[in-house]
């Protein structure tokens, strides 16, 4: 039984002994909501007690389940099987598995999504790797963590990381025996900041507890510092572990992005920022997998986009890295699919962006650090305290975009037209780059 899974072998992954490439996409927005990429202000369990507020628990709970259920369906799977990709890395949130008032107690909710994505990436013969996006307490300050607070509390309470421990062991008895599971990544985008280095102790411990229950799947690590900082993983003891890295070269250094920079001496930047990072491979002998890249899509210009794409593939097939592009879908902002534009999510979401978008809040928690240190006494605080210090204006910032943007619009609407909007994530009712699913085609053809 144990071949039918993938292993690590060295700095590859092999079946049979074969080495093989992942190639894929993925799934954000869809077991963890990213306010960007769904186009609603706040973190995940903010936007959830919003629509809760407004429309009460019972319709709330029945228009986020219809959500993920339309979300990602049967005919996305035929659909992604004929871009060739062999993998899908699904980010979720712990809230489907634990409630924070009876964390004793794990929720059954989350184990039947899982069920129901492993059945369908059995019958279409694609990989599954679920990515833990959110902890109590946040392992990152931002959005994406589902962290309001601008603090990682996670790295500070260990009753935190005790139930996360508790909840991969769980997933793991559940999951052990699924051979189209590529493995679990432990942890994403982990930002220690200002807590103990602890990162070490807690994967080793996340592993001691999954190996209980799965001796087979692949368990990935990822590095600090939003998985680019990988000096804090002091040793990795387990014999089929790998390592998974994120790589946002526009995101670092923004000037890349622009459509009038050269585009060979952008390349050959992208490959100096990916070989720095891509050489933990050879430091930890280890398989290596690029769990997200990506870049904004301007729909005027899908033929930039397409170049950032391309560039950063033959910078991953040159040097045999297996990846996963974020992302598959989203409300037109980075997904190669898409609802349309006349649909009722759209329509809202237009309506979101003439008072928020991700980039007007990152400016005003910008202003809002420049106004404090402007005060004589804060004059001299350092960029680095600066920059810890912008995710707790954002925090602030999220309350504010509840109760004056989200809440106002939920309430223009009836229960029965809120629960019409995830129809518009069905696949039928989506739009798709086909330039991006080419590029798609065109590499996994290559492997």
């Amino acid at each position: 039984m144990e071949n039918k899974f993938i292993k690590v072998s060295g700095t590859q992954f092999v079946k049979d002994g074969k080495p093989l490439l992942f190639q894929g996409v993925g799934i954000g927005s869809y077991l963890n909501l990213e306010h960007f990429m769904i186009g609603l202000p706040t973190p995940d369990h903010q936007i959830r007690a919003a629509a809760a507020a407004i429309f009460g628990e019972e319709v709330s709970v029945r228009f986020f389940d219809s959500l993920i259920r339309n979300f990602v369906t049967e005919d996305d799977f035929i659909f992604l099987k004929k871009c060739g990709v062999n993998i899908i890395r699904v980010p979720f949130n712990y809230r489907l598995f634990i409630d924070d008032n009876h964390p004793e107690q794990l929720k059954t909710k989350g184990f039947s999504y899982f069920d129901y994505l492993l059945d369908l990436c059995d019958k279409y013969q694609i990989y599954l790797l679920p990515d833990l996006h959110t902890v109590p307490g946040g392992q990152n300050p931002d959005w994406h963590s589902d962290n309001a607070t601008g603090i990682p509390q996670f790295w500070f309470y260990k009753v935190f990381r005790n139930q996360i421990v508790s909840l991969w062991k769980a997933i793991a008895e559940r999951c052990a025996d699924r051979e189209y599971l590529l493995g679990y990544d432990v942890l994403n985008e982990p930002y220690l900041m200002d807590a103990p280095n602890l990162l070490t102790d807690f994967y080793e411990e996340v592993t001691e507890n999954i190996r209980m229950a799965d001796p087979h799947h692949i368990i990935f690590l990822e590095g600090d510092h939003f998985a680019m900082q990988f000096d804090c993983i002091e040793r990795i003891q387990d014999s089929n572990t790998a390592l998974s890295f994120h790589y946002y070269p526009t995101v670092w250094e923004p000037d890349l992005f622009s459509p009038a920079y050269e585009r060979e001496a952008r390349k050959q930047k992208f490959r100096e920022i990916l070989n720095k990072i891509a050489s933990i491979r050879e430091r930890f002998g280890r398989p290596i997998l690029c769990g997200e890249a990506g870049y904004d899509i301007d729909r005027q210009n899908i033929n930039h986009t397409m170049e950032l794409l391309e560039d950063t593939l033959d910078l991953f097939d040159e040097a045999a890295i297996s990846w996963t592009l974020w992302s598959y879908k989203d409300a037109q902002f980075m997904g190669m699919c898409y609802p349309q534009s006349n649909s009722p999510w759209m329509q809202l979401v237009s309506r979101i962006h003439e008072k928020w978008t991700h980039y007007k809040e990152m400016d005003e928690a910008d202003r809002l650090m420049k106004a404090i240190t402007k005060l004589p006494e804060f004059s001299a605080a350092s960029q680095e305290l600066k920059y810890k210090m912008q995710f707790r204006q954002r925090g602030i910032l999220y309350k504010f975009q509840e109760e004056c943007i989200l809440k106002p619009l939920l309430q223009e609407y009836s229960a029965e037209e809120l629960l019409t909007m995830p129809d518009s994530f069905l696949f039928k009712n989506c739009e798709y780059y086909p330039e991006y699913v080419a590029l798609l085609q065109s590499r996994t053809k290559r492997a």
